[in-house]
């Protein structure tokens, strides 16, 4: 390739409106996507949070009635209570495998939520300094800012 097919696929241009105009609609994509998701996001919680219930019951159940088998564990007249309760071990592996599954998930979605926030407080912090940006410029100092006078 030359050095110019090399430059021209560096350059980008400048997007229509100027790079004010570009900022101005990412902000607006994330808080249209973040206002359209939000709906969904309640729900999830809202189930999570009726898992995360109904599995505690169901494991309380669990253990309650693994006490009560592990009774007649020592009886020998009852073999074949211990293949019942080798299937009760298998659920409580199964449901400790689901709930750190739940559990994961609502920590990956509170980091989303938590990203999210951080993206608008900077992103709040960026607009608020671009607007108080050409204020400063005029009144003597050289990039610094000046704290808004009431």
């Amino acid at each position: 390739r030359s050095k110019m097919a090399d430059s021209a696929a560096v350059a980008t241009p400048a997007p229509p409106g100027g790079v004010d105009a570009e900022n101005k609609a990412k902000a607006a994509f994330s808080a249209g996507a973040a206002k359209l998701l939000e709906p969904v996001m309640v729900e999830m919680d809202s189930r999570t949070d009726k898992i995360l219930a109904s599995q505690e019951v169901l494991t309380k159940q669990l253990d309650a009635f693994s006490a009560a088998l592990g009774q007649f564990e020592g009886v020998g007249a009852l073999p074949h209570l211990s293949q019942y309760s080798e299937k009760l071990n298998g659920s409580r592996r199964k449901l400790h495998k689901v709930d750190m599954t739940v559990q994961n998930t609502r920590e990956r979605i509170d980091n989303i939520r938590r990203m999210h926030a951080q993206l608008l407080a900077f992103e709040k912090a960026q607009k608020e300094r671009m607007m108080g940006a050409p204020k400063d410029k005029g009144e003597g100092g050289a990039g610094q800012a000046t704290a808004p006078q009431a």
